[in-house]
């Protein structure tokens, strides 16, 4: 199967589009009769250019599919079991395609490995055994695999189709204001911890790998196929306007010195990028990716200052630290990166000083009770007339006690003398 994109010597438009449609394989045969009834009838036009157009406004195919059909090209826009639909961008590895997948009814991004690398075994065998762990891959900030395959040559990779733009896109438009552009960061590294602890590196992290989608959620695209390159003798920097040019601007030193490189060189690779997408200018200019290349490994970068004056100084310790020459210079992880670029735009806030004990409530006032009135005493029924004089008249029982205490002394006295 060739690649969809491939040249063929004969683009002339065909006479009659129906045989060409029935070869590219992206209708079925019920659709296909339908058409033709359609063209007998007189409803549908039989000039090829009318046809094509009629089917594109009806949505039985897509503008890319009728543009290649016109030029002859019935090949290729089936790979395995997707319908390519459109496409959507090329890069250093490949071709990426909006595709359909016939049977799950499931608009995918379908990513069509370059010839030249796909070619090599070795690269074919590195490819399969990465397949195996991009399938644990299951984040929001990393866009997820579905499938990977071989079809008769064609290496290709299957992915979820994320509606949005790469921030290589996103640059076209001018710099990223730093504020958006770190929190786009912050995110990218929660994806590439994600990745790195399924014990993947990802080895190509540049503007063009980082999608962002309609809700400001990043997605990080590829992990997987930076290998593929390591694994290709044929991609060396001689060689690299074809296929390593891309990566040059963000790699990290110790990955152009060809050491082995671990997360966190991933980190220099996203501050670089930060870098670009901030100020449009790279972190480490040069005539030429040689240039670039021996910039980054015997120089700093340059001042992101002289590009963006008010840059705060917090965020310059953060993407110095990120792109620090070694990797122990560096965060230790890309989570700790993430929090890092996370606190300089949601700084953690401050706790509150703790308030001074709160005084103890009074109790709450009771109203006063009403005056209880005692129960009368129960007295012997001989000391109940002294206990109602007592009550009633207490002088005249005061006056006849001392009358009694009196006669008594009295007595006494009398009583003693007469015994003498």
């Amino acid at each position: 199967m060739a690649s969809p994109d491939k040249a063929r010597p004969d683009d002339r438009t065909p006479a009659d589009l129906m045989p060409v449609l029935h070869t590219a394989g992206i209708l079925g045969d019920r659709a296909l009769d339908d058409i033709r009834a359609r063209v007998a009838r007189g409803e549908y036009p039989s000039a090829p250019d009318a046809l094509a157009d009629r089917l594109v406004r009806d949505q039985l195919i897509t503008a890319y599919q009728a543009k290649r059909l016109l030029a002859g090209k019935a090949y290729g826009l089936v790979v395995g079991r997707y319908v390519i639909l459109d496409r959507i961008g090329s890069g250093s590895m490949g071709r990426v395609y909006k595709a359909h997948h016939q049977m799950m009814d499931r608009v995918v991004a379908l990513k069509i490995i370059a010839p030249e690398i796909a070619s090599n075994e070795r690269v074919v065998a590195r490819f399969q055994r990465e397949m195996k762990l991009v399938g644990r891959l299951d984040h929001p900030n990393v866009v997820r695999a579905f499938d990977a395959d071989r079809a008769n040559r064609v290496l290709y990779i299957v992915m979820e189709y994320v509606q949005g733009e790469s921030l290589g896109d996103r640059l076209k438009r001018g710099p990223v204001p730093a504020p958006e552009m770190i929190d786009y960061a912050a995110q990218a590294a929660l994806g590439l911890a994600h990745a790195h602890a399924q014990g993947m590196v990802h080895r190509d992290v540049k503007p063009s790998n980082i999608l962002v989608d309609q809700d400001r959620k990043v997605k990080i695209l590829d992990l997987g196929l930076g290998v593929l390159m390591e694994a290709d003798d044929g991609a060396t920097f001689a060689t690299a306007d074809g296929i390593a040019v891309g990566t040059v601007d963000y790699m990290s030193p110790e990955q152009a010195l060809g050491k082995d490189v671990d997360g966190r060189s991933d980190l220099f690779s996203l501050g670089c990028a930060m870098y670009h997408l901030m100020t449009g200018k790279l972190a480490f200019p040069g005539a030429s990716p040689i240039d670039r290349l021996g910039r980054r490994i015997n120089n700093p970068p340059v001042p992101i200052v002289e590009h963006i004056p008010d840059f705060p100084a917090a965020a310059q310790r953060v993407l110095d630290k990120l792109m620090a020459f070694k990797p122990q210079d560096r965060y230790a992880n890309a989570t700790e990166a993430s929090e890092a670029l996370q606190a300089l735009i949601r700084p953690r806030a401050r706790k509150p000083a703790p308030a001074p004990p709160a005084e103890p409530a009074p109790p709450p006032a009771q109203a006063p009770s009403a005056p209880t009135v005692p129960a009368p005493p129960s007295y012997p029924r001989w000391f109940k007339p002294l206990a109602a004089m007592a009550a009633g008249r207490p002088g005249l029982l005061l006056a006849a006690t001392l009358a009694a205490f009196a006669l008594t002394f009295a007595a006494g006295a009398a009583v003693g003398y007469l015994v003498k």
